[in-house]
């Protein structure tokens, strides 16, 4: 809804996600790197770190790894640095309800009978075709100074 209000408001000035970030960031919504709870950047940065937590999960998963061990690794990479005390102790419980690796995959066929080698076969296109859009998404973050390190 940030992100919808702030191009509704300026749909000119944010044709692309640099350009809105980078009007946003020209309101001086922002204290330098700490940005503003309210602000469409904020939000596409949990976006941003949430789609690196999954893609990491994903890749590994595809490559033999167990999912509870791989949310474990992906959680401690792209979340954790950024989580307080009571996230990073409630999130990675979660982790020990995750299925074993037939069954996690099994969660994405499109029909009961698809394979296991066809569903890591899509997985391995989902995770091509996100790794670029999340790599240019953190390069419109880096260069317009927007990494908000603060944890939550």
């Amino acid at each position: 809804k940030k992100v919808e209000a702030l191009f509704k408001m300026s749909p000119k000035e944010c044709q692309n996600l640099t350009s809105l970030l980078a009007h946003e960031k020209s309101t001086g919504i922002h204290n330098g790197t700490i940005l503003d709870d309210s602000s469409a950047a904020v939000g596409l940065l949990w976006i941003r770190r949430s789609l690196a937590f999954q893609i990491q999960l994903f890749e590994s998963v595809v490559w033999e790894e167990e999912p509870k061990d791989a949310a474990y690794e992906a959680y401690q990479k792209q979340l954790s640095p950024y989580h307080g005390w009571m996230l990073r102790t409630v999130f990675p419980a979660s982790f020990g309800q995750f299925p074993n690796r037939e069954e996690f995959l099994t969660l994405f066929s499109e029909t009961n009978d698809e394979s296991i080698s066809i569903i890591v076969k899509k997985m391995r296109a989902l995770v091509a075709t996100l790794n670029p859009l999340l790599q240019s998404w953190t390069e419109a973050f880096h260069e317009l100074g927007l990494e908000d390190t603060r944890r939550v």
